[in-house]
């Protein structure tokens, strides 16, 4: 990592100046650790970049030779006396200190709305009405039934809320949105509850579970695909990767009714199952990887049921077989170039 530091004016993040020269109110979110992507907009005298870090600019001053149009990936050190922050240039220094293990659990609060109202007298009422009220809406969202056509927009509601995008809505000023999500609320438990170890330690097992989502999808890019965790509580572990389209080769008339993605899951009963799905002009083909071919067989046995459950495209194809990776490892495997070692021998 080569540092990137001081910025020439004092400002946290969020309290950036836009490019029309408004100050934002500084936000009281940002803390250490925290990751932002930035473009390098233009290179001054005297080691000095412009910056762009969403849709705000700002000038900082480091001694790694930048150039326009360089993305950068960047992890804020400290917000006082001044901003420092550090450019990230490799998978393994950005997961560096972090338990990958961790990338797996599930994000359920369950344990942490019982926690909170099992301290005497209720965490509740030690926390601000924002974030009681996005705890409790979370928790009656994430307990609810999935099932049925209402089940797909209730679990986009939950991604949304986790808080994924945080930093991008303190750069751009909206500390309303900010402290809506899950990882706002989160960070407050964590400051509130310093001297209450369990609720303390949940919370900041989420945070670290929700940013290190946030550094996969950093370091794989918006041009290759979306990663989504599932913060289902009936899922031990899982994510959803959309592959996006990079347009090169065939015909792109095709390419454009294309989609494929594929859920990465651990449950209790079953065990490591992956899911790919391919949808085009014909309809929808789906592949079951279970752990084993007995799992598999047990899951084929449900097929019809799947039929008569899918109604909106026609389903052409569904396969069932073994052999499904571990959902962590597999999500290694695509963030690490191929031969690229997962420990530096090197160092």
């Amino acid at each position: 990592m080569q540092p990137l530091s001081p910025l020439l004016n004092p400002l946290s993040i969020g309290s950036i100046t836009s490019p029309t020269n408004r100050t934002n109110q500084r936000a009281q979110l940002v803390s250490p650790g925290q990751l932002l992507q930035a473009v390098v907009l233009e290179a001054k005298s005297g080691g000095r970049f412009l910056l762009d870090i969403g849709s705000n600019q700002l000038t900082a001053k480091s001694e790694a030779a930048l150039s326009p149009g360089q993305v950068l990936r960047l992890q804020v050190m400290q917000t006082s006396p001044q901003v420092e922050l550090k450019i990230v240039t490799d998978t393994l220094s950005i997961f560096s200190g972090k338990s990958l293990t961790l990338l797996g659990k599930n994000i359920d609060i369950g344990a942490l709305f019982q926690a909170l109202q099992n301290q005497t007298p209720s965490g509740f009422t030690q926390l601000t009405p924002v974030t009681r009220n996005v705890v409790d809406s979370f928790f009656t969202l994430q307990q609810s039934s999935f099932s049925g056509r209402e089940g797909g927009q209730m679990l986009k509601q939950l991604v949304e809320g986790l808080g994924l995008n945080l930093e991008n809505l303190l750069a751009r000023g909206d500390q309303r949105g900010a402290v809506q999500t899950l990882k706002a609320a989160l960070m407050e438990m964590a400051h509130t509850f310093v001297g209450a170890e369990k609720i303390a330690d949940m919370s900041n097992r989420m945070l670290t579970t929700i940013e290190l989502f946030q550094l996969a999808q950093l370091h794989a890019g918006d041009d290759k695909f979306l990663i989504f965790p599932l913060p289902l509580p009936f899922i031990e572990q899982g994510y959803l990767i959309i592959e996006k389209d990079n347009g090169e080769g065939g015909d792109v008339g095709k390419k454009a009714s294309e989609d494929r993605f594929s859920l990465h899951l651990t449950m209790s009963d079953l065990g490591n199952l992956l899911v790919d799905f391919f949808q085009n002009n014909e309809g929808l083909f789906i592949r079951f990887y279970a752990e084993n071919q007995e799992i598999a067989d047990f899951i084929g046995s449900f097929a019809d049921e799947l039929r008569e459950a899918v109604t909106d495209v026609p389903l052409i194809n569904i396969a069932f077989s073994a052999d499904a990776p571990d959902p962590i490892n597999d999500l290694m495997q695509k963030l690490i170039p191929a031969g690229e070692p997962l420990v530096d021998t090197k160092a």
